[in-house]
This record gives structure tokens, C-alpha cells and sequence, in this order.
């Protein structure tokens, strides 16, 4: 952006690490759009572009817009919140 060049934050998940092991948290990286070749993908943690093992679930300004669950709590007492994700490859 400081450059003009339109970008984005992506939120999802990753179907396989780079050694093809499931990967169990939430992931993020960024895409830039360049006006020949449109929005392109870099994850800067994984040295790489995005593959069809990234799953997209929201993108926008930054990691606050494009979170995928959002929720507010107001009131006393305690919270937890668990949380399980399995990623899985459907057969068609």
C-alpha cells in the first residue's frame, strides 16, 4: 500500500503444511492486486503462494475486517471458548 499498490489480508486455514501434515490453526497472508495479472497471493510465513490447499474464509483491510468469527460479550461472569477445526478433503 505505501507503494500504491492495492493489497489485502487473508484469513482461512491450510489444508497441508509444506510436508503435507495437517495444519490445526487458523492462517493468514496477503495478496496484492496487479493490474495484468489481478489479486496475487504471498504467504510470507511459508516462503510460497498460496495453493489449493489454502481455504479463504474472509479478506479485507487487515486481520480486524477479515476475521472469519466475531463476537462480542457483555456482562459479568466467565467465558471459555473452545474451539475444534478439522479440515477435510470432500469426495465429489
Amino acid at each position: 500500500r505505501h507503494l500504491g499498490i492495492p493489497a489485502r489480508y487473508v484469513s482461512g486455514y491450510l489444508f497441508a503444511d509444506h510436508e503435507g501434515k495437517p495444519h490445526e490453526a487458523s492462517h493468514a497472508w496477503a495478496e496484492l492486486h496487479l493490474p495484468e495479472f489481478g489479486w496475487v497471493g504471498f504467504d510470507p510465513a511459508n516462503k510460497c503462494c498460496p495453493t489449493d490447499s489454502y481455504i479463504r474464509l474472509g479478506s479485507g483491510l487487515d486481520g480486524q475486517v477479515a476475521t472469519p468469527i466475531r463476537g462480542v460479550h457483555t456482562g459479568g461472569g466467565n467465558e471459555d471458548l473452545d474451539v475444534t477445526v478439522v479440515i477435510a478433503q470432500s469426495q465429489q
